[in-house]
This record gives structure tokens, C-alpha cells and sequence, in this order.
């Protein structure tokens, strides 16, 4: 028997331990043999867009990421081609831990290859949810490219926000839907199709000149935005709650990391792991928030207390 096989390596490893062993399946609910929630591929939070099959060895996402089998969800992790996925996977099948790097797509014309949008859009900054729910205000919205717009179906009923790579390249922009209506059906988040969240940290292109005194992680922009605001401007967000290899691979370059997640059990959870996977490459701090709380919940005065007590703040 071939042991790079697909029939022969998908019957010792079974999709649920893929996403087991990626950390993929922690907002999965299980329903007889069957797992739903958000999308662990590109973080989106629709709690019905990512459903597996668990006896048929099936995944799909109805929003971005398609769907397939176990070689398809690990090719959709790893960017990669089919020879390297039955690599990751034999690797799976022998026990070795999961190593998740920057991959080029398999060729140009797939279907799943991210396409950049490097054109700039004109936003409005000044939205009631930036001012009045998250307090960003419209000069912070301008400096971070937020805001609403009409010219744009994609960004329709959304507060934008413009996203670029770890290097600073624009990668497109991002819709947080206002709509209740759409919330529920869709979710909170719009992101790009095949957007490679896994490797983005927004405003790490930013926090780059700070990056020796410390860097603060939060999980969405608009808390990046409020500590910029209260003079944290080394803040990265990682649109979620998983970090990947080449996120761990910058953060790693700082003397110290706060952990700031939402004071949710996702949030927490999402603390307690990413602290794991950092505390042997650097010195990781981790604040936990009051019950069901985002920092841009908190006032100017409470985030500023909060931050004093870390060496990550000036």
C-alpha cells in the first residue's frame, strides 16, 4: 500500500482529526454526526456558513471557501498543492505536530487563489456604529481607511475597512454588516472570497516601528483603532481568535506580547492557546476582560488603566 495515498491516508486520518489537530473544530457545534458554526478557514462568524459530515469525510463553507474532502481542507489550510497535502497528511497519520507555512497555490487559474484589490476606495468616516457604538472617532476612521460607501455592492450596509499584509501591501478592504436582519443570516463579517486570513495581522504594517517595545493583540480592527486612539499604536488584530504560522513567526520578533481578547469563552479560550503557542518564543501577558465585553466596550480611561499595567504601553 502506497503511504502517500490518498484513499490509504484519508482512512487513517479522519477529517475531525484534521480540524482537531489545526485547532479548527473550537466553535464547532456536534449534532449526531455532523459539526456547524463560523468558518475556521476564513474566520467569518455566520454560526451556520461551515458545516462537515464527519462519516462521509466531508466539509463545506456556503460562504467563501467551497468545501471537499480531508485533502481539500488541508490544501485550503496550506495553500498547497495535492503531492504537498498528502505530505501534511501522512505527517497527521505518523503523529507529528501540524506545521502551518506559506505555500504557494497550486497554479495561477485555481479557483481558490486570493486575487488582491490594491485600488483604494473612498470611505465616509463618520458612521453612527464608529462614533456612537465603538467611539472611533471620524479622524481615526480616516487614518485607518473606515468607513461606508455606496459605490461598492460588496461594502453595502458595511462599516469598511481597508486590510493590507503583514509587508504593508493592500489586500482589499472588509465589510462589518449593520443590518440586524443580515447579521443574523450572514453573520457579523464580510470578508474577500479566499481571503488568506492566516497569513494577516491588520495594522501589523503599523505597529512595525513598535515593534521593539511590545505588541498588543486584540481580535477585530475597531479595538485596534480605540487603543491607537488612547496612544497604543503597536496593536495588531487577528480578525479572530486563531493564530498561524506566519503570525507567530512576527510576533515573535517583539520582547512581549499582551493577550487583550474579548471577554467571551471564545476569547478566553483563544487566550489561553495563542499564549501557549508564544510563551516559548517570547514573554506573553494575558488580560482578561469582564463578562461578554470587546476593549472598544471599555472607556478611554478603563483601556488606559489596563494598558498601564504592562510593559507594552508609552
Amino acid at each position: 500500500m502506497n503511504p502517500y495515498s490518498f484513499s490509504f491516508l484519508k482512512a487513517r486520518v479522519s477529517i475531525g482529526q484534521v480540524l482537531a489537530a489545526y485547532g479548527l473544530d473550537s466553535h464547532l457545534k456536534a449534532k449526531n454526526d455532523q459539526l456547524s458554526g463560523p468558518c475556521p478557514l476564513h474566520g467569518g462568524d455566520n454560526p451556520t456558513a461551515f458545516r462537515v459530515h464527519l462519516q462521509r469525510g466531508l466539509w463545506r463553507c456556503f460562504t467563501a471557501c467551497g468545501g471537499g474532502d480531508s485533502v481539500e481542507l488541508i490544501r485550503r489550510i496550506h495553500r498547497c498543492s495535492y503531492a504537498e497535502a498528502a505530505h501534511h497528511l501522512f505527517r497527521l497519520a505518523e503523529g507529528a505536530p501540524v506545521n502551518i507555512t506559506r505555500h504557494a497555490p497550486a497554479s495561477s487559474g485555481s479557483a481558490s487563489v486570493f486575487k488582491p484589490f490594491t485600488r483604494s476606495i473612498a470611505l465616509d468616516p463618520r458612521v453612527h456604529f464608529l462614533q456612537n457604538i465603538k467611539k472611533i472617532s471620524p479622524d481615526t476612521a480616516l487614518r485607518f481607511e473606515a468607513g461606508t460607501t455606496r459605490s461598492t455592492p460588496f461594502l453595502k450596509n458595511t462599516a469598511a475597512v481597508r486590510l493590507h499584509d503583514l509587508q504593508g501591501n493592500p489586500l482589499g478592504y472588509c465589510g462589518r454588516l449593520l443590518l440586524a436582519d443580515q447579521i443574523a443570516r450572514f453573520g457579523k463579517w464580510r470578508f474577500p472570497k479566499f481571503f488568506p486570513k492566516t497569513h494577516v495581522l491588520y495594522n501589523a504594517h503599523r505597529a512595525k516601528p513598535y515593534l521593539n517595545m511590545g505588541i498588543v493583540i486584540v481580535e477585530c480592527p475597531w479595538a485596534a483603532m480605540r487603543l491607537s486612539q488612547v496612544g497604543c499604536p503597536n496593536t495588531v488584530a487577528l480578525l479572530g481568535t486563531q493564530l498561524f504560522e506566519d503570525q507567530i513567526a512576527w510576533l515573535s520578533k517583539a520582547p512581549a506580547v499582551l493577550l487583550l481578547l474579548d471577554g467571551d469563552h471564545a476569547g478566553r479560550d483563544a487566550t489561553s492557546r495563542i499564549a501557549r503557542a508564544l510563551q516559548s518564543l517570547t514573554t506573553v501577558y494575558a488580560h482578561y476582560l469582564p463578562d461578554c465585553k470587546e476593549p472598544e466596550d471599555l472607556s478611554d480611561e478603563s483601556l488606559i488603566r489596563i494598558l498601564d499595567r504592562y510593559p507594552v504601553y508609552f
